[in-house]
């Protein structure tokens, strides 16, 4: 790079002017100087001043010369400049985007230091040095200030990343700190020698030029690259640095002189270039560099300002556009026709090798070595991507904001102004009209932003995907090729032709299409609107609204459609005609329309529907325009719309909002619509709530948000919004809310409230009257305590089964462990699992039949394969099989089939299995299961149906005999010949034997050549069978198909190989087996297991041998090649000699089969004891307990039980015999062998001993209960009153059985004995000696006897029922009921009940007992303020006398102060001893205050006459509290101060009643300490309170001078305290200064005076009119009032508060400016607890909330 001196940009100046900082703009388009006068020059893109503006002090007193511009910075959208200033402020200005737009200050941070340095990464964020040492962060949004972190030295320097990753600080000790915003973390990464003032932050590290003439340069992490040391060279010390848009160069200044260093990537180092020389520049103490890097502008000492040409080499393109290369990777473009310029710059660093022209010359491709620059030169936006050009790629600029880059097969999305591919789709489908892309410009609002892409994956189907989110919004598919796609600009519809030349219209949101036209040579979306144009033959075709496909415009062409053009005027469709080119021209009105809106221009838009009243769509075109307009303000046009769609609610709401408009416009100017309510207003119109609260909050209209909320029924975003702003009525909105509720029948609604509320039971009470029950059992759930209340619980069950929840009911009572219901519910509710898994552990022995339940209810529903294991568990094979074949389970059914006991059963089931595998074409496996179950007919059937002959006359040949089957099978086949079935009769006869009836019936019917064939081949095979040719006897017998006849040849013969060789091919597989194992049998031994094992069939040759009954062959084939079959044909053997009745033999074989237990059921079933018993303890003696079981059935039969009990105590069974001793009442026998063989079971064989005794009357009292029961149960009704009655204290001490046997006497004796007047007097005799007193009443009063009988309820104490009873039939017993109530109450200590009787005796029982919380509860409870009030006033008396105050102030807290005079004295001595304290504590000055408040606005409500007392009083408090939360803050802080000041000045007209030497103490130290003008206000209050003191201590008030305060309110009547409230040191010390001050005459010694006249805290003037206190300060409001509730504020002076205010936004400057906004603007700024708590308790005096949105 090459530096040179270009141009004086402004002159210097005779003398020091220093230029402190030079910024250029990130647009390029700006650069701003900060000269020495204080003012910014501003520069435009060709250096040239274009505009200069003066910078303001933090405050005007200060005047314009009390600071210096000491740094500056643009914002990174380049239309604001922050300036940091001497005086400890940074200022922020908006300088806006063009040369006409007002600078105006939108944004002031006060500092605690002058700021040194800034920068700007952020739109929202700035850094900020400080002069202190500290970095700190501002919020532009918020205005407000934060710090990073802090040192001890000034910060020098503030460098950002390029990359916005971290900045570095530097500080005045040399060390630098490097900070990273993500981590948010700071470290020192190094110290240098001398401070880095000059420090830029490159992508290479850092470059630091120091004064000691070095220029070094640093990694990142602080270690040292390079260095370049000047100290051997004629050079001064380094002033200025800085860097250039690529970071890759950077210039350093110094006197005369600019050395210039770039970055090597080949080297990775710096390398230094030739340095400019300037004569006479003297001292460069600023730099600035041009975003596009060409130009470098340098300020100096003296006030010049120069312009520095960078530029490494030029040259030209296409002879029209210049290139500058200002570095390796940053060129600039300039166009020689119309001057613009283009910034070609790799953002990696990379050089630009090469550049391109391309796209009709608007478009520009960089190539570096590892990536393109592709830059736009109309838009002057550029992209960089990563990319290895092999020099085939294609680049399609066709479409708006982006470029598509196609290679091998990928097309590349690159978005101008965006570094990085948008996306990528791989396809092979790369025509520019297979491709459709939409990205939306800057200029289009963020929300309706698109960048979609359309390509063909292949050549039928369209893909539509998002390349913000990557995610394929639609995929189309079509029957034919498509050869054309295009998105509208909103990209929400879609247009294709296919090859067929239809085109179809997609509406991409709803997936619906519609095909246009069938036939299309050109179609179009016209440019900038969603008009489609389409030629089909001789038609030109124009769908204005796409929404409404079918309509359609059309108009004759003679020639075919070349483009179509547009622009402001017309739109036209340019068609090639035979003789020349013709312009059609569209409804440009209706393509205008679309226009209009997007333009905002509504008035036109209107014109156009008012023209087109009867389109098919005007409701939805008239419904467009009313809902834009109204979103931007036009309510006039909105209300046109809404009136001409006839929504009329919407007309008469903005003809309100344009009525409050109106009047507003009077006030405040303007139309009027930008008044707060008419914002508000429209944004609930548009539904947009949230918006509309935020608009009434900043307003403090509190009431008119919730209002909202209220009157659109959103009660739980008022709740909300109420709870947040600490809304005063928050619980009457939530009682009107619940009554809301209920009148609208939302109970459950309702329910949800009280239980965010935490009133969990009344939640649940209304859950169920909601009939939600579910919702209830989680709120139960939920409380630890209600969950744990059975009633509660058993509540919500009740209200589960009512809703048919059973199973949920089920889970409450296991919650219970009321596990009877649990099971019960569960299997309601169809919940077997819960039910099975609680049975396991509480009923096990229901478990089996919960199971059996279980399948049956899955077989009913149909979930046949569920149901089959739960069938299995329940032992119920049956049902399992059956389910299991509906399932089509047949594999799980056989398995189950087989152990099935039953064989009838097994056999059904084996058949139906059968049936399956037959119809499946499983004949084998089907013969087996037929055969298994004995259907052996039904296995010839299946193969006869299916011509199987063969094996049917092999199964009918077994099972049938030969004569029956031959004469079966002769007669089905003379039947298949009668049908003419021929070939399948021939197979029949020759089966079976008979091929001569074959040849005859082909005889009979003519058919020679089948004769022929059968006699010859027969007859020739016979023959040469005889002859011994036994290879054409078996070619002879196949020919005739007589298979079998050439085996059986082979096999007579002893060929077994041939025969095998036949069966194998011609008899199919059980041919084939069977004359395997015929031939293995034939050789036996070895060579039969031999040939087995070579066909792999020796375990079907010894099942086959089995079923043949040759044992010795299959023991032979087992021993000698399958020994682990040994077993297996023994028991075969064995079962086989049990059906002939050889059990001896059998028994034996099922030993040495393993299988003893089998020989064992043998002998069972057989009823031969001994050899059971021999078998089983010889072989298997877990046996013997069911042989010895069967021989006590036996003997049970026979009568012989001790035979039986023998039998079963051998086998281990004494349940069995003990259930038999149960059963047969044989009681001492069952006890017996209980208590010896079962103990646990002794327990229940008792008690079910003694109830048979009991029933039988053998047993005493309980004799008589079991007797009563069974008298009653046969309806002996005296008899069963005897025996209940002789249950009584001579026979029993058990009081509770005699309660119970006399009442349930008197119960069947008033059911069924009322006529026997000797039974009711016995009764009530019994009822009296048991004190059944109810029972008795209840007796008497069916008798007659009503004085009686309210005399025995009041003996029971059952006084409601007592009082009833006397109201209906002796109204004159009524009050000695109560009578005796309360006394009874009373003796008992009752006091619950006595409140509800007589509550003033049941407070005064507490007060005795010293419950005075449950006493005051109590009294509270009633609603009757002077109940409550009398002893709150007895109680604080009580407390006061024992010096208890904090509990006073707890009691009156909680429950209220009232007006009674009663209780001034309370009042009185709480406030002089909380403010007698040495210090002002807030926490209890506030205690005091608000009892204060509670007590006055009960006199107000009494109209009573101490009110002006206790106002003042309250003021007093008032104003000590707010003191006290500020005195809390820093005293720094100029407002706070200033509040506390005029808080001391107001309090001095309440010194009668508060002590006054410490008030005009606290108010003259403040006005001394705050000086200027009221430092002599200061020494006449303190030489005041020196008045005090004396006065104090000689006891005479009349010593005391108050002629000073004439023109004021401070009361000159006061009563004296008995002691000086000061210490004496102190008190000293004031004194001295008064002394000094006394003699000073600059002292005026008089009070501050306002434009009245009289003292400016005074709230009377001279002609005795008063003004209201401010609800802050106490000074008089006086002109400018703000009303608050019924509460005043004053307006302060609008630039003083702006001088101290921290916030000073414009956009709120005109809301913040009063004196209790500059309240809350402190406590918004420094929020504390105790300021928030003044706040809400302002808010509650002045009855209106105080907030503010900052």
């Amino acid at each position: 790079m090459k530096l040179k001196y270009l141009a004086s940009v402004i002159p210097a100046q005779d003398g020091e002017a220093k230029i402190s900082t030079i910024v250029c703009s990130p647009n390029g388009n700006r650069t701003a100087i900060a000269c020495a006068d204080r003012s910014i020059a501003l520069l435009d893109e060709n250096g040239q001043q274009k505009d200069r503006f003066s910078c303001k002090p933090i405050d005007s007193k200060y005047g314009k010369k009390s600071f210096t511009v000491l740094c500056m910075t643009f914002s990174p959208d380049s239309s604001r400049i922050a300036i940091g200033q001497s005086d400890n402020v940074l200022f922020i200005y908006k300088i806006g985007t063009s040369w006409n737009e007002k600078k105006v200050i939108v944004n002031k941070f006060v500092q605690p230091s002058a700021v040194t340095c800034l920068s700007w990464p952020f739109d929202d964020k700035i850094l900020v040095g400080q002069l202190d040492g500290k970095v700190r962060i501002g919020l532009i949004k918020t205005n407000k200030c934060s710090s990073l972190f802090k040192t001890e030295e000034t910060v020098v320097a503030l460098q950002t990343h390029p990359k916005r990753t971290s900045f570095v600080s530097a500080h005045q000790d040399g060390s630098i700190i490097l900070y990273n915003f993500a981590s948010r973390t700071q470290s020192k990464i190094c110290t240098l020698q001398a401070p880095p003032y000059n420090l830029v932050f490159t992508n290479n590290g850092l470059v630091v030029a120091t004064a000691d003439r070095r220029v070094l340069s640093y990694t990142e992490n602080g270690v040292v690259q390079q260095q370049f040391d000047y100290n051997d060279q004629v050079e001064k010390e380094f002033s200025s640095i800085s860097v250039d848009p690529t970071a890759q160069n950077v210039v350093v200044a110094s006197f005369d002189r600019i050395r210039l260093f770039s970055w090597s990537a080949r080297r990775g180092a710096w390398d230094e270039g030739a340095p400019l020389e300037i004569q006479n520049a003297y001292t460069i103490g600023a730099l600035g560099w041009k975003m596009d890097g060409s130009t470098i502008y340098a300020g100096t000492v003296c006030g010049a300002v120069f312009s520095v040409d960078c530029c490494l080499r030029r040259g030209m393109l296409k002879s029209r556009f210049e290139t500058t290369y200002v570095a390796p990777s940053h060129v600039i473009l300039r166009d020689v026709t119309n001057d613009s310029r283009t910034n070609v710059i790799s953002n990696r660093g990379l050089a630009i090798d090469e550049l391109k022209i391309v796209g009709k010359d608007r478009f520009v491709i960089g190539y570096t070595s590892s990536s393109i620059v592709i830059a736009d030169t109309e838009s002057q936006r550029f992209s960089e991507l990563e990319w290895q050009s092999g020099g085939h790629e294609k680049f399609y600029f066709d479409f708006n904001n982006c470029c598509l880059i196609i290679n091998a097969g990928e097309v590349t999305v690159v978005e101008y102004g965006v570094d990085g591919a948008l996306g990528w789709v791989r396809t092979e489908l790369t025509s520019p009209h297979l491709l459709s892309v939409q990205i939306s410009g800057p200029e289009v609002e963020e929300h309706k932003r698109v960048k979609k892409l359309a390509y063909l994956v292949d050549p039928t189907t369209i893909s539509i995907i998002n390349l913000v989110t990557g995610q394929q919004e639609s995929f189309i598919n079509h029957p034919g090729a498509i050869d054309w796609i295009e998105l509208n600009e909103s990209a929400s519809k879609l247009l294709y032709r296919d090859k067929r030349s239809k085109v179809t219209l997609v509406d991409i949101t709803t997936d619906q299409r519609n095909v246009l036209l069938s036939f299309c040579t050109y179609v179009q979306w016209v440019p900038m609107s969603d008009v489609i144009v389409a030629q089909s033959g001789d038609n030109l075709s124009v769908w204005y609204n796409p929404d409404l496909p079918e309509q359609v415009t059309n108009m004759k062409i003679k020639g075919e459609v070349e483009a179509v053009f547009r622009d402001a005027d017309r739109t036209e469709v340019i068609v090639q005609e035979p003789t020349a080119k013709i312009a059609y021209e569209l409804d440009n009105t209706q393509i205008e329309f679309g226009a209009a809106l997007e333009k905002r221009d509504f008035d036109r838009a209107v014109a156009f529907l008012e023209s087109n009243t009867g389109g098919a769509d005007s409701y939805s075109m008239w419904t467009r325009v009313a809902e834009m307009s109204l979103e931007h303000g036009n309510l006039f046009v909105a209300q046109r719309c809404y009136a001409a769609i006839g929504d009329v609610a919407k007309v008469r709401k903005l003809h309100d909002i344009l009525e409050i408009a109106d009047e507003a416009a009077i006030t405040i100017g303007g139309d009027g619509t930008h008044f707060y309510k008419c914002r508000a207003m429209i944004a609930i119109m548009q539904r947009k709530f949230k918006e509309a609260e935020r608009i009434f909050l900043e307003q403090n209209d509190t009431e008119s948000a919730i209002g909202m909320y209220t009157s659109l029924h959103k009660w739980d975003e008022a709740l909300e919004l109420a709870k947040v702003i600490n809304y005063p009525n928050y619980e009457q909105l939530k009682s009107s809310y619940l009554r809301a509720l209920n009148d609208t029948g939302q109970t459950s609604k309702a329910a949800e409230l009280k239980a965010t509320d935490g009133d969990t039971l009344a939640a649940i009470q209304l859950f169920i009257n909601a009939n939600k029950p579910l919702s209830a059992l989680n709120a139960a759930t939920n409380d630890s305590i209600l969950s744990q209340d059975e009633g509660v619980m058993r509540q919500i069950a009740d209200s589960l089964i009512k809703s048919q929840l059973y199973d949920r009911a089920g889970d409450v009572y296991e919650k219970l462990r009321d596990f009877d219901k649990a099971v019960e519910y569960y299997k309601k509710g169809d919940s077997f699992g819960k039910a099975i898994q609680l049975a396991r552990f509480a009923f096990p022995e229901k478990v089996v039949s919960l199971e059996q339940e279980w399948g049956l209810h899955l077989e009913y529903i149909g979930q046949y394969d569920a149901a089959v294991n739960h069938f299995v568990e329940a032992n119920d094979l049956k049902k399992a099989v059956e389910c299991a074949i509906r399932a089509k389970e047949w594999p799980k059914a056989l398995s189950i089939v087989e152990n099935i006991q039953d064989q009838k059963v097994r056999t059904g089931f084996y058949g139906e299995i059968a049936d399956h595998y037959s119809s499946k074409g499983e004949f084998e496996r089907a013969e087996r299961l037929f055969v298994e179950a004995g259907l052996f007919n039904d296995a010839i059937i299946m193969y006869t149906k299916n011509s199987k002959w063969i094996d049917a006359y092999r199964l009918s040949e077994e099972f049938h005999g030969r004569e029956v089957t031959i004469s079966s099978y002769l007669a089905k086949a003379e039947d298949l010949d009668e049908h003419g079935r021929f070939a399948e009769a021939e197979q029949l006869y020759i089966t079976i034997g008979m091929p001569h009836k074959a040849i005859q019936m082909y005889d009979r019917v003519g058919r020679d050549e089948d004769v022929l064939r059968l006699e010859t081949r027969k007859r020739f095979a016979t023959q040469y069978e005889e002859r011994g040719d036994l290879r054409a006897a078996e070619e002879e017998f196949l020919k005739a198909g007589d298979f079998r006849a050439a085996i059986n040849m082979y096999r007579e013969n002893e060929m077994w190989s041939d025969a095998y060789r036949i069966a194998k091919t011609e008899g199919g597989e059980n041919m084939e087996k069977q004359v395997l194992f015929m031939w293995a049998k034939s050789i036996g031994g070895d060579a039969a297991v031999k040939l087995l094992n070579k066909h792999g069939m020796l375990l079907e040759g010894i099942d086959f041998a089995c079923e043949t009954g040759a044992f010795d062959l299959a023991f032979d084939l087992s021993r000698i090649g399958a020994k682990e079959q040994m077993p297996l044909v023994h028991t075969r053997l064995a079962s086989q000699l049990e059906e002939e009745g050889r059990l001896e033999d059998a028994s034996k074989h099922y030993v040495e089969g393993n299988k003893p237990d089998l020989a064992v059921d043998m002998f069972i079933r057989d009823g031969d004891w001994a050899a059971a018993e021999k078998i089983a303890s010889e072989h298997c003696t877990h046996r013997l307990p069911d042989v010895y079981t069967g021989q006590a059935r036996r003997a049970i039969e026979e009568g012989d039980n001790m035979r039986a009990e023998t039998f079963l105590l051998r086998a281990n069974k004494p349940d069995i015999i003990l259930k038999y001793f149960v059963e047969n009442e044989m009681w001492p026998d069952a006890l017996r062998i209980a208590q010896n063989y079962l103990p646990h079971q002794a327990a229940l064989i008792q008690e079910q001993f003694e109830k048979a005794e009991l029933r039988s009357g053998a047993r005493g009292v309980d004799s008589y209960v079991a007797q009563a029961k069974e008298w009653e149960l046969n309806g002996e009704w005296r008899k069963a009153v005897q025996a209940l009655l002789r249950i009584n204290r001579q026979s029993t001490d058990n009081m509770e059985l005699i309660k119970q046997s006399t009442e349930k006497a008197a119960d069947l004796v008033m059911k069924f004995l009322m006529g026997d007047e000797e039974y009711i007097g016995t009764v009530l005799g019994a009822l009296d000696d048991a004190d059944c007193n109810e029972k008795a009443a209840e007796l008497l009063l069916q008798f007659g006897q009503t004085r009686q009988a309210i005399n025995a309820l009041c003996r029971a104490r059952q006084w409601g029922k007592a009082k009833q009873v006397a109201e209906e039939y002796l109204p004159d017993m009524v009050a000695e009921i109560e009578k005796m109530y309360k006394e009874s109450l009373k003796s008992e200590g009752r006091l619950g009940e006595l409140i509800d009787v007589d509550v003033v005796t049941a407070i005064d029982m507490m007060i005795e007992n010293d419950q005075w919380d449950k006493a005051l509860d109590t009294a509270k409870s009633q609603n009757y303020r002077p109940l409550l009030d009398k002893y709150v006033a007895q109680y604080a008396a009580l407390l006061v006398h024992r010096n208890d105050l904090a509990r006073v102030l707890t009691i009156l807290e909680r429950y209220g102060a009232s007006g009674n005079p009663a209780n001034f004295s309370i009042y009185k001595h709480l406030m002089e001893e909380t403010l007698a304290k040495p210090k002002f504590e807030y926490s209890e000055v506030a205690r005091v205050r608000n009892v204060y408040l509670d007590a006055l606005n009960a006199l107000k409500n009494e109209g009573s006459a101490h009110v002006e007392e206790f106002t003042k009083s309250l003021w007093a408090l008032h104003l000590i509290s707010m003191r006290s939360a500020l005195e809390e803050l820093d005293m720094s802080i100029p407002e706070v101060q200033k509040l506390c000041l005029k808080q001391s000045l107001s309090l001095l007209r309440y010194t009668d009643v508060l002590v006054p030497d410490r008030i005009f103490y606290e108010a003259g130290a403040a006005a001394k300490e705050i000086g200027n003008e009221y430092e002599s206000l200061g020494f006449l209050l303190l030489n005041h309170y020196l008045d005090l003191v004396d006065a104090i201590e000689e006891g005479n008030g009349e010593l005391v001078d108050y002629s000073p305060f004439e023109n004021s309110d401070i009361p000159t009547e006061v009563s004296l305290p008995t002691r000086q409230w000061l210490e004496s040191a102190k008190h000293e010390e004031i004194k001295e200064w008064v002394l000094a001050a006394s003699v000073d005459d600059t002292h005026a010694k008089e009070l501050v005076y306002d434009r009245r006249g009289v003292f400016e805290a005074s709230l009377t003037d001279r002609r005795g009119n008063t003004s209201e206190p401010c609800l802050v300060t106490g000074y008089p409001v006086i002109e400018s009032t703000v009303r608050i509730g019924s509460m005043v504020a004053e307006k302060d002076n609008l630039n003083k508060f702006v001088s101290s205010s921290i916030f000073d936004h414009l956009s709120i400057v005109t809301v913040i400016r009063t004196t209790h906004f500059r309240f809350l603007v402190v406590i918004k700024s420094h929020q504390t607890e105790n300021l928030l708590n003044v706040q809400n308790f302002v808010a509650r005096w002045a009855g209106s909330p105080l907030a503010i949105s900052l």
